[in-house]
């Protein structure tokens, strides 16, 4: 074929490829999807680029076929492996279906490809949040921020990894500057708050907080933010009120949250209304020990010694895991099989007084005084009680019973 033929062939081939790209791009252009498949497919089969096949992944997206268009992009990779469009195209996909590790390699290609573009170095920051990996983050913010500081989303995205890498300072700094720009950011109201130091920054938290109940009056997070600073600083009264309107805004409020509400109820002088937020509780969960023994406390300030004394040991018992008094209980045999009889006695003690249904320790008890006390009225003591704590469902009444009577009869003729 001579040359001049082959540029003729030329001037009329490319005008009618810019012709398929036009309509195909009208037809996207128009959201007629299935067409436009169709006229892509039919494309690429005789003339196929990194171009088509990122239109077709595009049409994907525009689907929400995530699958279909990753599958696209890559064919267009293959032809063009730098295509900057087609690496970032990729990688928001993978993002899209969760993929974000193979999201990074293809966001880091397009980034180095592309240095100049900020935007595609915001999504690799973003990918590496979503893993949680906040180093290579704070990093890839922090360059962005040396180049553009005036990005209000992107410096929103620095405080976020500056506070999680513990750069507290510069967490402050950013969110106060993002605050500034952007006042109706409810979210960076919130995280400057927890960024500040509730011990050394009191004022500073609660000028966040009014700031933010000012473009979100009755809030129910700033509210709680609020309540939680009195709480924390011992400010009962102002902690209660705090808590109340809260409660009044707030539909599901936390179990934890109402146990605070109910504790600087109880320290801010009203027992009784605490009792009855703690009453609440204990429909709840009746086996707190925390809602047990604010309950005593308050029916101690009411003088209901009876009722507070109750309480009070339901908690205590309520405190102490079971575990602990079984590891008493082993201490003491292990002490008896060394022949040390007082600790071996003191540990089995300890084990029931935590756990009084461990019946069986006392016969325990009684036998390591019969062995190793001279006086052999405590053995007998310990017995009886034995008797009268396990009842007929002792593993060794018989045996106790037995025992008591020969101790009498020891006892009398020691006389």
């Amino acid at each position: 074929m001579s040359g001049k033929i082959y540029s003729i062939l030329l001037l009329l081939i490319f005008p009618l490829m810019a012709q398929t790209q036009n309509h195909i791009d009208q037809l996207i252009l128009n959201k007629e999807y299935d067409k436009a498949l169709v006229a892509i497919n039919k494309e690429a089969a005789s003339h196929p680029s990194a171009g088509l096949f990122l239109k077709k992944g595009l049409v994907y997206k525009n689907l929400q076929d995530y699958q279909n268009a990753v599958a696209a992009y890559t064919e267009g990779l293959g032809y063009e492996p730098n295509n900057v469009n087609l690496l970032e195209e990729t990688a928001e996909s993978f993002s899209v279906l969760g993929n974000n590790q193979d999201a990074i390699s293809f966001y880091k290609k397009a980034v180095e490809l592309d240095t100049t573009n900020l935007a595609l170095a915001g999504k690799l920051g973003r990918v590496y949040i979503n893993l949680k990996l906040y180093k290579p983050a704070y990093q890839v913010f922090s360059s962005i921020y040396a180049k553009d500081s005036s990005n209000v989303y992107w410096n929103k995205q620095l405080a976020y990894c500056a506070f999680r890498v513990f750069e507290r300072e510069e967490a402050v700094h950013l969110y106060e500057k993002v605050i500034e720009a952007n006042p109706r950011d409810h979210g960076s109201y919130i995280n400057l708050i927890n960024c500040y130091n509730w011990k050394k920054e009191g004022n500073e938290i609660m000028m966040a907080i009014q700031k933010g109940l000012k473009e979100f009056p009755a809030d129910p997070e700033l509210l709680y933010e609020e309540a939680m600073y009195f709480y924390k600083t011992k400010r009962y009264g102002p902690a209660m009120v705090q808590f109340e309107k809260y409660l009044d805004v707030e539909e599901m409020p936390e179990y934890e949250t109402i146990m605070n509400y109910g504790i600087a109820t109880y320290f801010a002088g009203f027992e009784e209304k605490a009792l009855e937020i703690f009453g609440d509780l204990y429909n709840q969960n009746p086996n707190d020990p925390l809602v047990m023994y604010y309950q005593s406390l308050c029916y101690k300030k009411l003088k209901d010694f009876e009722q507070s004394e109750k309480l009070m040991k339901w908690a205590i018992e309520g405190s102490t895991p079971d575990y602990v008094s079984e590891m008493y209980h082993h201490l003491g045999q292990i002490y008896g099989q060394q022949r040390k009889f007082k600790e071996s006695v003191e540990a089995l003690e300890k084990a029931y007084q935590m756990n009084p249904d461990k019946v069986e320790v006392l016969f325990e008890i009684a036998t390591t005084y019969e062995e190793f006390n001279s006086n052999k009225t405590l053995a007998m003591n310990y017995y009886r009680i034995y008797l009268q704590e396990a009842g007929e469902a002792g593993k060794n009444t018989e045996y106790a019973l037995t025992r008591i009577e020969k101790l009498k009869e020891d006892l009398f003729f020691d006389e």
